[in-house]
């Protein structure tokens, strides 16, 4: 298929929402389609065939100005994409939607080409600032609600956001799917525990918990660090890595000094995606927790690299979180913010190497199995395939 994809990600910074953009891209572009993606001009120049698969970017450029870069964008992006779909004349767009973003909307108004809209999070819940301002608010959730409306098919990580979107909008269940992330297991691979920890001068004796993403308000590392605490009773020279940024680090830094904990918990900052599956496999064990701050829990992609990298995972009790890592045999769960339940798992896993183990192996076999990006892909395709392709294309063609 001619596949056109938009999104308002930064495609050269790591985070979920550009990783996903990116993997998705690659894993259609080698399962034989022709595809092509508009988004940002990255800040840096960026690797783009090892990036995106050898796949053609449309880089739409932009001036990173708080409030007006967002604007700036919806004007360059309807530019580029509409030159772009005249150009290649695609059978399909897919559309990751940005808050605001409607570019494709009126692109596909105009010249009859379908789209599938990919929703990851509601206005209401995910913006912040200025944006917040109830007129703005109101505004950008209206344009994602017709947006939707006049979608193909839409597309979530979790099955909570389209069914919000079934009871508040009236959105036909039939036009709405659930894919959720994946991993590349050729990226994210089993790494000696030795050699990364060697790698990255980190003891070769301690035990080492890990967390690799987001600081956001619904991951629940205070909760973590509380449960640190605890585990440095029994374990004196546990540490926690923290790899990553976000917003609740100052707070999280704070508190770890509150409670005396600089020796247990070390803020590695943001690392290239090249780097993580070494400090993924330089840890024990690795945590992924889930705070319902929203009406939705998202789909962790951190929770598929630790299974790719062969880690036994504790997560937050929950569908897609520790139900899911119990019934693959990749974990275990806990109760949410309950750090002395959270503790006792840490704890247990680190006495039982032989277990953690186990549970590791069964997390990489599972992720091999059925939950790759090119699984995704897969499943992706078929949300095409509900689409009526050829007439809308000979539309497009004319």
């Amino acid at each position: 298929m001619n596949i056109l994809v938009y999104c308002d990600e930064e495609l050269g910074v790591a985070g979920g929402g550009s990783r996903q953009v990116v993997e998705f891209v690659r894993a259609l572009a080698a399962r034989g389609h022709a595809v092509r993606v508009v988004a940002p001009k990255p800040r840096a120049k960026m690797d783009e065939a090892l990036a995106l698969g050898g796949v053609r970017p449309v880089w739409v450029r932009v001036l990173r100005i708080p409030v007006i870069r967002p604007l700036l964008y919806l004007a360059g992006s309807a530019v580029a994409l509409f030159r772009a779909m005249w150009r290649e004349k695609p059978e399909i767009l897919l559309w990751f939607d940005s808050p605001g973003q409607i570019a494709p909307l009126w692109c596909s108004r105009v010249l009859g080409c379908p789209y599938v809209l990919f929703v990851n999070g509601l206005p209401a819940e995910e913006l912040t600032g200025l944006w917040r301002l109830a007129p703005i608010r109101g505004l950008v959730q209206w344009a994602l609600r017709l947006s939707a409306q006049q979608a193909q098919a839409v597309v979530s990580v979790c099955q909570e956001i389209p069914q919000w979107m079934q009871r508040e909008w009236g959105i036909e269940a039939a036009r709405c799917r659930v894919i959720r992330n994946g991993v590349d297991p050729s990226a994210c691979v089993p790494r000696d525990k030795a050699e990364a920890r060697r790698r990255l001068g980190l003891s070769p004796d301690r035990p080492y918990i890990g967390f690799v993403g987001g600081f956001f308000p619904w991951h629940g590392l205070d909760t973590l660090v509380e449960a640190m605490a605890l585990v440095r009773r029994e374990y004196p020279t546990a540490m926690l890595l923290l790899v990553g940024d976000g917003q609740t680090k100052p707070a999280l830094e704070a508190m770890v000094r509150q409670r005396g904990l600089e020796e247990a918990v070390s803020f590695v900052g943001r690392v290239g995606f090249e780097e993580v599956s070494w400090w993924i496999g330089a840890s024990d064990l690795c945590v992924v927790l889930h705070r319902p701050v929203r009406c939705y829990p998202g789909d962790s992609m951190k929770l598929w690299e630790y299974m790719a990298c062969a880690r036994p995972v504790v997560a937050t009790a929950g569908e897609g979180y520790g139900d899911l890592v119990e019934a693959l045999g990749a974990g275990v769960s806990v109760k949410n913010d309950d750090a002395p339940a959270l503790a006792k798992e840490l704890c247990r896993l680190i006495q039982n190497p032989a277990v953690a183990s186990k549970m590791g192996e069964s997390g990489r076999a599972a992720v091999l199995n059925a939950h790759t990006w090119e699984a995704r892909a897969v499943e992706l395709e078929g949300v095409f395939g509900i689409i009526p392709v050829e007439p809308l294309r000979e539309r497009v063609c004319a």
